[in-house]
């Protein structure tokens, strides 16, 4: 038969150094307990000022955005009333264009319509036509006289240099 009790091998023990008993032993000494934790104020304003900086913060975008809102509103209305003042003098550009009105405008300073026109061959000078002075329907309308210091002097357009200077590429 068999046998079921386990086989136990003797515990070996380790061989110990021979214990020096002068050896020193580690000092021990006592340790204050530790400081309860600090006050909670610190912490408490610290917070209390986050809150309040990002409130005025807030107060501050809101009410820049209400000048701003403000502001557009007002610019919104005046670009409309300049939007229809804008639609009002083409009107009246229009309505001042047309042929009559030009004709009326012209009769009132003392101008009258041509019967035969003339014309001036640039190249010699010479008047090709005949003309027939033009029959006046009221008085010749006289110029005022302008005092010199006032008046404004022609336009010197040919006073301006002629040279083309291009656009900087020419003669590359």
């Amino acid at each position: 038969m068999a046998s079921t009790s386990a086989v136990h091998a003797p515990a070996i023990r380790p061989v110990r150094g021979t214990r020096n008993t002068t050896a020193a032993r580690p000092r021990l000494t006592v340790v204050a307990t530790p400081k309860a934790a600090g006050s909670s104020m610190p912490f408490t304003l610290l917070c209390t000022l986050i809150v309040t900086a990002t409130l005025a913060a807030l107060l501050f975008m809101n009410i820049q955005m209400s000048d701003a809102s403000y502001e557009i509103t007002r610019l919104q209305g005046q670009a409309q009333r300049l939007t229809e003042e804008g639609q009002a003098l083409a009107e009246t550009n229009e309505r001042l264009g047309t042929p009559q009105e030009l004709e009326r405008q012209a009769r009132e300073i003392g101008m009258v319509p041509v019967s035969d026109p003339a014309y001036i061959d640039l190249d010699t000078g010479e008047i090709i036509g005949e003309t027939s002075p033009a029959e006046q329907t009221g008085t010749n309308p006289e110029l005022a006289e302008v005092p010199a210091d006032v008046a404004v002097p022609p336009a010197q357009i040919y006073d301006e240099s002629t040279a083309y200077h291009g656009m900087g590429n020419e003669g590359a």
